[in-house]
């Protein structure tokens, strides 16, 4: 007998968008609180490291796919709009109509330093913009690649894309080119790894107080030979190499080190790790196989981190890790209620590189991200068929 979705809930059925509400839930494995944002529509937010929140915590960003999308793929983009709500779920209203956006990160949209006005690249040009929610003013941000993160110190804003990564100035309102493809190629103790083939500077990550900056440099392909990590200090205005392997880094909250994923061969089991910005140490953080995707600290408690899990005893939904115990437990089940997934032979399932992956039962990459004070985790699921926010309480940990 199939188990209902949540506890408050036997059957879906698809609402018109004057119904979308934020409705309670509890998962039945975890206990956990759970708020959905259930909508009609796909919608999405940032990332995992992006704040969906602005910085006053009472309003929320994120993507509304237009009601004709129906199937997503990967890659695809899709019209759809630019939406806010308060943070409870209530005042839901469109901010900028007629953009295209991607399931992964919508259209890239981010909060401005102010908390009343947001950034976002999805127009027909590509171009990011920033448009005020007090007058709906809009304007156009002079980059020559796509803006993609604020710092913390809301002084910088990230832009990446393939061949360069620099910052814009926010005050000065100007963008400085700092590193080239080119030169992450020459400065690269792994370019061996790329067997000649083509690379691209993609993920950018701050550090909590906004004076460093990772830069993920990979390969092309689909299944990547190589990843690393760069690391740029603004106040030294040097970048140098950090570490390798996989391209979802995160910073520790004292901003002294940056965690990653990493497959251990020939088994392509995962841990997480974590590298000293200063010595170049490295520590192993995990014990166990970790079947991770978008880990992250918790805000105010270090120890902990939340990330999406891709098979294994943590099933498919969201996992919690205490790195002082290396142990792993459940913090959310997708779809609610379900078990663990068993491996599909002797190998322990492996989420993106490894020799056997398990099939995930939705395009939906969870891509959990903290509130500023870690009392609750915003995170994606298709379980109702539409991607659609939802919340889970941690105000407890």
């Amino acid at each position: 007998m199939k188990r209902p979705l949540f506890h408050a809930l036997s059957a879906f059925t698809l609402l018109p968008a004057a119904f979308a509400q934020p409705t309670p839930m509890v998962d039945p494995v975890t206990g956990r609180k759970i708020v959905w944002h259930r909508s009609d529509r796909h919608e999405t937010h940032h990332y995992y490291d992006i704040q969906p929140w602005n910085k006053q915590g009472d309003k929320l960003a994120f993507f509304r796919f237009d009601a004709g999308v129906d199937k997503l793929t990967a890659a695809g983009r899709y019209p759809g709009s630019l939406w806010v709500m308060n943070a409870d779920g209530t005042g839901r209203r469109e901010v900028v109509g007629g953009l295209k956006g991607n399931y992964h990160v919508g259209v890239g949209q981010f909060w401005g330093p102010d908390g009343n006005s947001v950034y976002f690249t999805g127009g027909p040009e590509r171009v990011t913009s920033v448009i005020s929610l007090a007058t709906g003013a809009r304007t156009d941000v002079n980059t020559p690649v796509a803006a993609n993160r604020l710092s913390p110190d809301f002084q910088r804003i990230s832009c990446v894309r393939g061949p360069e990564w620099g910052v814009y100035d926010v005050a000065a309102k100007k963008y400085t080119q700092l590193l080239t493809r080119e030169r992450a190629r020459a400065m690269s103790p792994n370019t061996a790894m790329l067997h000649g083939g083509a690379s691209a500077l993609q993920n950018t990550r701050f550090s909590a107080d906004g004076g460093k900056i990772v830069i993920v440099h990979r390969d092309t392909e689909e299944f990547p030979r190589m990843i690393e990590m760069f690391l740029h200090d603004f106040a030294t205005g040097r970048s140098s190499y950090l570490a390798q392997d996989f391209h979802h880094p995160g910073w520790r909250p004292d901003g002294k080190a940056v965690m990653f994923v990493r497959r251990h061969l020939p088994d392509s089991l995962q841990a997480l790790w974590e590298v000293d910005v200063e010595t170049r140490k490295e520590t192993r953080l995990t014990g166990e196989h970790v079947p991770a995707g978008h880990p992250s600290y918790h805000p105010r408690k270090q120890h902990l981190i939340v990330t999406d899990s891709y098979g294994g005893p943590m099933g498919f939904g969201l996992a919690l890790i205490d790195t002082r115990t290396k142990k792993m437990t459940q913090l959310v089940t997708i779809p609610s209620g379900a078990k663990p997934v068993q491996p599909g032979d002797e190998r322990f399932p492996f989420r993106n590189w490894g020799l056997w992956m398990p099939v995930r039962p939705y395009l939906n990459e969870p891509r959990p991200v903290w509130n500023h004070d870690g009392s609750k985790i915003l995170f994606t699921s298709q379980e109702s068929g539409r991607i659609n926010l939802y919340e889970v309480d941690t105000s407890d940990l």
